[in-house]
């Protein structure tokens, strides 16, 4: 019979125990596609027209390609819609500081989330939104997304999922796109689109659990939320000398 000595246990025991122990992150789902939201055709957007609607509440909307999860979305529920997108109901990233950065804009009344009560189940254009808005007296919609990726630097393959814990050399850069559109509820018309970057290197054994996992990819959307805030509120001079009523 073969014996095994005590401390082979001992150390096939431990690594066990390690395996048991090392967490998986599951990286967050799909963008929505705002390019399938604008004009089907170059024509299309000529011929619609900006009702100038300046004074104007504005409604804003975070959404996400099908089928779309992260870590916090899972524990707490906040995705609506079956269709080609998905509201996110909560404003998960604190996105209320900058949008109150919106609402002291010049000709801004105020700015507002888009209730799932007044969303219908199945969400597969621009009009599902924009009948939501116009329902809240809303003149534009903002709507916005974010696709965040993280690569491991030894390969250009994003990562689905990350074993956190393992390699203490081990880099991870997190990224994040976020985009955005300002529609027009009445026509459909594109006032600006919107679009930034930004990216962190980081380990992942510094994560050490799934929730500081997602406190990474929640920081990134963040600052990537707030440089294109600053974008808007850059353009937003040149964008009511254009349309506003003198």
């Amino acid at each position: 019979m073969l014996r095994h000595h005590p401390l082979t246990r001992i150390i096939s025991l431990l690594l066990i125990v390690t395996l048991a122990s090392c967490a998986s992150y599951i990286a967050p789902g799909p963008k929505a596609d705002l390019q399938a939201l604008a004009p089907p055709t170059i024509q299309a957007g000529f011929d619609t027209a900006p009702s100038k609607p300046f004074p104007a509440g504005i409604a804003a909307a975070r959404i996400q390609g099908a089928g779309y999860e992260n870590y916090n979305t899972r524990r707490t529920g906040a995705v609506y819609g079956s269709g080609k997108y998905a509201v996110i109901t909560t404003r998960e990233l604190g996105e209320d500081a900058q949008f109150a950065r919106i609402a002291m804009l010049p000709q801004v009344e105020g700015i507002i989330g888009l209730n799932r009560l007044l969303l219908p189940q199945t969400l597969n254009d621009l009009n599902d939104l924009r009948a939501c808005a116009a329902q809240l007296h809303a003149d534009l919609l903002f709507v916005y997304t974010f696709e965040t990726k993280f690569l491991d630097n030894d390969s250009s393959v994003p990562l689905t999922v990350i074993t956190l814990g393992l390699s203490p050399t081990r880099k991870i850069t997190a990224m994040t796109t976020v985009s955005a559109l300002l529609i027009d509820t009445r026509t459909g018309y594109l006032y600006s689109a919107y679009e930034n970057t930004e990216r962190e290197e980081v380990s992942s054994t510094s994560w050490g659990s799934q929730e500081n996992a997602d406190k990474a990819r929640q920081q990134t959307e963040l600052r990537a939320f707030v440089k294109l805030v600053d974008d808007v509120v850059a353009a937003w001079p040149q964008l009511l000398a254009r349309y506003a009523v003198q």
